[in-house]
């Protein structure tokens, strides 16, 4: 998962890719630790194209305006398709829940990517 550090490579990941997974975080919390396992995962059966990114909002709160952490975005041609924020009590609940979240938006939007 790649960490973004500045709005330019943040404006950078969201234009110059199809299809944008972010998650906003604060280091050593519960939620954004539960949320970072489950992406880890998801990002090893997702399709190649989809970039997957992480950003501190303590570090860089000029990055993303989010009332709450951790906050998921999917980003679709450089426009937000997806919002989850908060994370569910286990890594593989979350994931399910988000994977299959994703995928009904996807279908919704013809996008025809593996999540």
């Amino acid at each position: 998962m790649y960490e973004i550090r500045s709005k330019e490579e943040f404006v950078r990941a969201v234009r110059g890719n199809e299809v944008v997974l972010i998650e906003f975080y604060e280091p050593n919390n519960r939620d954004c630790m539960v949320m970072y396992e489950s992406m880890k995962e998801f990002s090893k059966h997702a399709d190649k194209d989809i970039l997957f990114c992480r950003v501190n909002v303590k570090e860089h709160p000029d990055i993303a305006s989010v009332s709450d952490i951790p906050t998921l975005r999917v980003y679709y041609r450089g426009e937000v398709i997806f919002e989850q924020v908060g994370a569910l009590s286990t890594v593989e609940l979350n994931l399910k829940v988000v994977r299959r979240s994703i995928r009904e938006v996807f279908k919704a939007h013809n996008i025809n990517i593996k999540v």
